[in-house]
């Protein structure tokens, strides 16, 4: 089973040997599949759709068959305080992460990316934990970004500098009751991540 994130609605995705759920579509197509999406991403009110999909080949491999597929890589930061780094962009609370460039490996875009994004000048890195998986639309076309999450430290303690041409405004450190509060204005691709972490 995996999820994939549509303008905050939650798709689902199981093989067809999985047991159908009252909220299962059956997707014989990647028309039909396409189609479905269009439509959450106008969705006003959300929701959580099961996709059960009718080949018996992993339903990741077919959804990413039908979209173009955006590799990235960010950071779980925890300070010795347990603390975690979150970012503010696009009124909503985030933590950073990037496309992978050319001839990078994807640890090496994590450390890259929290490092720009946060202002922080290094980190330790620690073991992938997560990927979490969101379509989004650039030019018109539907894309889906995977986006492999890692575990980092780090014990700075200086000013922190936001990414201000990322459009990030804000980088700050915050304690389980602060993250609590940010998650509420936050992505659901995010709040999973920290969900899975209990």
């Amino acid at each position: 089973m995996y999820e994939v994130f549509v303008n905050e609605n939650r798709l689902v995705l199981q093989s067809h040997a999985c047991v159908q759920h009252e909220k299962t579509k059956e997707i014989r197509s990647k028309k039909e599949l396409r189609a479905l999406v269009s439509l959450l991403f106008d969705k006003s009110k959300k929701s959580s759709t099961y996709l059960r999909f009718e080949k018996s080949s992993d339903p990741l491999d077919l959804f990413k068959d039908c979209f173009k597929e955006v590799i990235a890589a960010g950071g779980l930061i925890r300070n010795k305080k347990r603390e975690v780094l979150f970012i503010y962009r696009n009124n909503k609370w985030d933590l950073p992460k990037g496309k992978v460039e050319k001839n990078e490996t994807l640890e090496e875009t994590a450390i890259r990316e929290v490092c720009e994004e946060t202002g922080l000048p290094e980190v330790s890195l620690g073991p992938q934990n997560a990927v979490t998986y969101h379509l989004f639309k650039r030019k018109g076309e539907v894309r889906l970004k995977t986006t492999f999450w890692y575990e980092m430290r780090s014990e700075y303690r200086g000013a922190l500098h936001p990414q201000c041409d990322e459009g990030i405004t804000e980088v700050v450190w915050l304690n389980d009751a602060e993250q609590r509060v940010a998650l509420r204005h936050s992505y659901k691709n995010i709040i999973a991540l920290f969900n899975g972490q209990d």
